[in-house]
């Protein structure tokens, strides 16, 4: 096909969507998922972070871009956005044709300190609880984040392994009781206490004080607890 051929075809934009989640209040007693919403004003209203691609630019690019410009951050440890799926319906955007390619990012609380916008809690179904309807498509980006993230956190299988907190939520040293919060708070549901330490515990080690004995919380109410740390 001749070059000048391809000015036949109509091109849409490019845009790249963050829906850039964390649990706050992780070693707290109720944590929370929460996602990070911005305050736009043209369109007014509220969306997630993203932008569009600029001409020869990559999405790592763009990804940079958009934590630069739009979060106002730069992850201050490695962050590995995960692409979701490409969202392509025509009417997604009543200013142009434009798809988007979208990216869920599990950030620490911490390094979320200083980020532009808010951060809004998200259900257990992976609707905003508060902040919304989002623009565009948004809202369901935010909900198919949320449901690629449950499924690294829940026991999907009997013989499946889950890892402890894998997308680092959670601060080391921590309790048994600490871990299975944040999994709870990113599945939505109450998990058994007796099964979840038993599933978790191959995959931990304590952390020993210099005569080998375990080192105990001492900032939990109620008996003192255990602290722990992820296998390397």
């Amino acid at each position: 096909m001749a070059n000048h051929e391809l000015e036949n075809f109509p091109r849409p934009g490019v845009t790249v969507d963050l829906a850039i989640l964390t649990v706050t209040g992780a070693t707290a007693l109720e944590p929370e998922l929460r996602v990070l919403i911005l305050d736009r004003d043209d369109p007014a209203g509220h969306a997630l972070p993203g932008a569009f691609m600029r001409e020869r630019a990559t999405v790592a690019d763009t990804v940079a871009d958009v934590f630069a410009r739009k979060v106002g951050i730069a992850p201050t440890r490695d962050v590995h956005p995960r692409l979701l799926r490409v969202f392509d319906d025509p009417d997604r955007d009543d200013r142009t044709w434009a798809i988007s390619i979208a990216h869920a990012v599990s950030i620490p609380e911490d390094d979320l300190a200083d980020a532009r916008g808010m951060l809004v809690p998200v259900g257990a179904d992976g609707e905003l609880l508060d902040g919304g309807p989002l623009q565009f498509d948004h809202g369901a980006i935010v909900t198919a984040a949320a449901a690629s993230l449950r499924e690294r956190y829940e026991f999907r299988h009997r013989y499946a392994d889950t890892l402890p907190d894998p997308d680092h939520f959670l601060p080391e040293p921590f309790t048994l009781h600490q871990l299975r919060k944040v999994h709870e708070a990113v599945v939505g549901t109450v998990l058994h206490k007796d099964n979840f330490n038993r599933r978790m515990k191959p995959f931990l080690e304590p952390v020993l004080d210099d005569d080998g004995e375990q080192v105990l919380a001492d900032s939990v109410r109620g008996r003192p607890a255990g602290l722990y740390r992820r296998v390397s």
